[in-house]
Formats: structure tokens, sequence, C-alpha cells
């Protein structure tokens, strides 16, 4: 039977419950933690951490996928002394996040670029099969991230991401930007690479309201990562009941097995000589990861959906990804 690596240790897909699949729990530059240990901020990220986890916990939340990679300040025991203090499975990423040079001076050292795409695809499988810094805690999802358009770095890692994915099972997610359709350009790489598009999940994409452009990727075979979700999003975005209305018409379109859910909330940038609170504040968006369980889902179930379709998109899709079916 496939196992599914969370922080804690493998478990059965089908002991995943009800799933977020798109959060951090905190993040902060590559190192920070090791360079300048005294002056990051794991010691307020874990308490507030654990105390909102075990609420959601509570309420229903089994377990979430924390899609920090390294070069996002993933902080590996920081995530698993919050799974077994919050008593939530978490599920860590290896992989990369963006590429994006904004100076001269960052288009030099492109970070793992330009080894090739099996070096790169060596150093994820080892945090998969063997463990992420040193620790007992392996890596349960594979995370890529582009820009539009995909940067020649941002390629790379997406093959290096196949090749990490065909040795070890391991499914992908990704990263798109908003009102973006680079989706299509994401599974193009992945396609040519060998990949089977049910082992992907292309990100995000709830912020660009395009159905012809979701149904192209359906017809891919692709999963539908619907985790953009807070109480008010960046300007020219979806607001959340707009993006509530297009998931219920795709579940009316006859989609529901295809989609998954989660907000893409951290609890803050363990940066620095003070806390930085994620955004929106915790003052705007109290809820963290119950938002979609108090406000999404009701306003679903409001405009018609089933309690088996709401079933599909938390528990039993996600289940089904990881479990390679």
């Amino acid at each position: 039977m496939v196992k599914v690596n969370s922080v804690l240790g493998a478990i059965d897909p089908d002991k995943l419950g009800f799933t977020l699949t798109h959060e951090h729990i905190s993040g902060s530059s590559p190192g920070f933690q090791f360079t300048y240990p005294e002056i990051t901020n794991a010691d307020k990220v874990e308490p507030l951490a654990i105390k909102d986890l075990k609420r959601a916990r509570q309420q229903g939340v089994t377990t979430i996928v924390d899609c920090s990679t390294y070069d996002l300040g993933r902080d590996v025991r920081l995530i698993e002394a919050i799974s077994r203090g919050s008593g939530v499975q978490i599920i860590c990423a290896t992989g990369s996040h963006l590429y994006v040079p904004r100076t001269f001076f960052e288009s030099m050292f492109p970070w793992l670029a330009p080894m090739p795409a099996d070096d790169i695809a060596n150093l994820w499988v080892r945090e998969i099969e063997e463990g992420i810094e040193g620790t007992s805690v392996k890596a349960g999802i594979i995370k890529v991230a582009t820009s539009d358009p995909i940067l020649p770095a941002e390629e790379l890692m997406l093959r290096a991401a196949a090749r990490t994915h065909l040795r070890t099972g391991v499914p992908i997610t990704t990263h798109t930007p908003m009102l973006s359709r680079v989706g299509e350009e994401q599974i193009r790489v992945l396609e040519e690479e060998g990949v089977d598009m049910a082992n992907v999940y292309i990100g995000h994409v709830n912020s660009t309201l395009d159905k012809d452009y979701h149904l192209r990727l359906i017809d891919k075979g692709v999963w539908l990562g619907m985790d953009h979700f807070f109480p008010s999003g960046p300007p020219g975005s979806p607001d959340w009941e707009e993006r509530s209305s297009f998931i219920k018409d795709l579940i009316d379109s006859g989609y529901e097995d295809r989609i998954m859910m989660s907000h893409d909330w951290n609890f803050g940038l363990q940066t620095g000589h003070c806390f930085k609170p994620a955004s929106p504040s915790r003052d705007e968006h109290p809820d963290a990861f119950l938002w979609i369980s108090k406000s999404v889902l009701p306003r679903l179930r409001e405009l018609g959906a089933s309690e088996s379709s709401i079933t599909s998109l938390m528990v039993d899709n996600p289940r089904r990804f990881f479990g390679g079916k």
C-alpha cells in the first residue's frame, strides 16, 4: 500500500481525513534559523500555531500540507514540534519556490541553477527517502513554482520535480501567479518528462476564474488547487464569494472529483528582531485554518452543494491524490 510521509512518520492515505492541501506554518530567508538563531521567532510561532491548529483539529481539520520549501525558510524541526503539539498531521515539502531575478546580482546566483536536473533531483529524493537536514522528517510532496512566463531556471526546477516524482512516486504541487494561465505551460514541461498528470496539482487556480482554462487543465488530468481563500484578497483578485460560486459551478458541471481546497495561510515570518504576523493580519482573519470550514463550506451549502460533494473536495480527493488514484 502507498504510504504518505508526514512529519511524524508514514501514514496511510485513508488516514488523512479532512485535508487542507496548501498551507504554510511560517517562513523566513533560507538558512536564517541556522545562521542567526538568536533573532528568529520560532518561540512565538510555535505556541500560536499549536493553539490555532488544536482548535482546527477540534473542529475537524485532520491534515495540512505545508508547501514551504527550503528557499521559503522551511523549518522541519518547528513543523514537527507543532504537529506533535497540536495533533494535526502535517505533510512537508521538498522542491523550490520562485526564481525571479530582481537585480543583475541575483540573476548571477540562482541557487540550485544551473545544476543538471538529475543532480537537483538527487537532493530532493534524499529529502523524501532519508530525511531533511539530518532529521528523520521526510518530505511527502514536491513543490515547484513558476512565474508567467516560465523562466529558464524555473523550467529546470519543473524538470527536477518531474524526475524526483518518477523516482519516488511522491506527487507534485505547483504555484501559479494570480490571474495567470501558466498551469498549461507547467503541464507541458511535466508531460515532456513523462509525468502522469494524475500526480500533479496545479495550485492557486481559483485566483484566475476562467472556466475554459480550468476545463483545459482538467482535460489534461491534473488536480485543481482552489487554495487561495482569505476574507479579502489582493486588489484585482476575485473575492472569496466569487471563488466559492465558481467552485459550485464546477461541481454542477461534474468536476467535484478534480478539486481540492486550502487557504495558503501562514502564522508569520520568523525573521529579524520582531515577529511579523501573517498577511492578512490575525485581526482581519481570526479563523486562520478554519476559514474554509466556517465560511466557504457553509456558502457552498447555501448554493446547493451536497455533503457528498463537500466530502469529495476535503477528504476523498486528497486521499486519492496522495494515494495515486
